[in-house]
């Protein structure tokens, strides 16, 4: 088994880091760093997979926090070699890598209007009827608890049924390509499932 010590960060490929970097702080809030402006280092390339001119290789980077977490994006920008790809937009259901990111907040309804005014971001239904929603009702036979104590605690339980029944959500696509589900829970409440 692979000895984990902590998580490291998400990586999000961009055409431009400081573009980015202001989108993400815009947005979210998002707290810059560090930089790497103009980098070349041939162990990255290397590891990276670029193996054939590796001293060619010239990226810049940012790594932003996420606020009230431990949680660090790195933003990635090839200047050299330069990608001909497109941003690729997925569905919640296609195969192949992180569907998306989820922040939990605060507001629901207020941050959805914000996203709707953004430029470059779409909401992942064209359909103008969509809108966060909230959980139908979740019973607590609906899931099992991998923990054998959290799992016979009844009302644990029913704790957890209750905390996902009032959960809200909402997804959105960026202009990175990156989908982003934005989820309200009741506040005040931990939920025992994330708290192993």
């Amino acid at each position: 088994m692979i000895e984990i010590t902590e998580f490291g960060h998400i990586n999000i490929v961009v055409n431009d880091v400081e573009d980015a970097t202001q989108f993400y702080r815009t947005i979210f809030g998002f707290e810059l760093v560090q930089s790497f402006a103009n980098f070349r280092n041939i162990g990255f390339a290397k590891s990276a997979g670029f193996l054939d001119h590796p001293e060619d290789v010239v990226v810049s980077i940012n790594f932003l926090k996420i606020p009230n977490t431990h949680i660090y994006i790195e933003l990635i920008s090839y200047i050299k070699p330069v990608s001909e790809n497109q941003v690729k937009k997925f569905t919640p259901n296609d195969f192949g890598g992180p569907r998306h990111i989820a922040l939990r907040i605060k507001n629901i309804m207020d941050a959805y209007e914000k996203i709707k005014s953004i430029p470059g971001i779409s909401l992942i239904s064209p359909n103008p009827d969509y809108k966060p929603c909230r959980l139908d009702k979740v019973n607590p036979e609906d899931f099992t608890f991998a923990s054998h104590e959290l799992e016979s605690d009844i009302a644990m339980k029913i704790r957890a049924s209750v905390i996902s029944s009032s959960i809200s959500f909402f997804y959105f696509t960026d202009k990175f390509g990156v989908t982003w589900e934005l989820e309200e829970e009741p506040t005040g409440i931990s939920d025992p499932a994330l708290s192993v």
